[in-house]
């Protein structure tokens, strides 16, 4: 078996306006994206850098704006948007397996593993780690 993790981000920033944006980040995606040069993408070497913020964009997994209520969903490359009832998942499209957002013993809770991080720079980040399975 050959084994592969993915994981997807989630920020909430406050903005200079006093407002929150927040969303889910495809790390493996926004990667791809960054090397292929393609324009809007998250210049990560500047984020590591730390010459800019890491900040979600209406192009992620998710995007929230918490003024004006504005909601982006985008399925990526690795993942497709999913909603069960009120609450969002994303479906790997390798193994198909589903990764909550919610905290709890809900479904699928065994498919990812929820590491929150209080951040003084960010606020609030959420690490969603997946271990993909796939026959070799």
């Amino acid at each position: 078996m050959q084994k592969k993790l993915s994981t997807i981000i989630f920020l909430q920033l406050r903005q200079r306006t006093g407002f929150d944006i927040s969303g889910y980040i495809d790390y493996e995606d926004s990667l791809r994206l960054n090397s292929l040069q393609m324009i809007g993408c998250t210049n990560w070497q500047a984020v590591f850098e730390g010459r800019i913020l890491l900040r979600p964009k209406h192009s992620d997994l998710s995007f929230y704006d918490w003024h004006s209520g504005s909601v982006f969903f985008n399925n990526t490359s690795n993942y497709d948007v999913m909603h069960m009832g009120i609450s969002l998942l994303f479906k790997y499209k390798g193994d198909l397996k589903f990764i909550p957002v919610t905290v709890g013993d809900g479904a699928f809770k065994e498919n990812v593993k929820r590491t929150e991080i209080l951040s003084p720079l960010y606020g609030m980040v959420v690490l969603y780690d997946h271990i993909v399975r796939k026959a070799t």
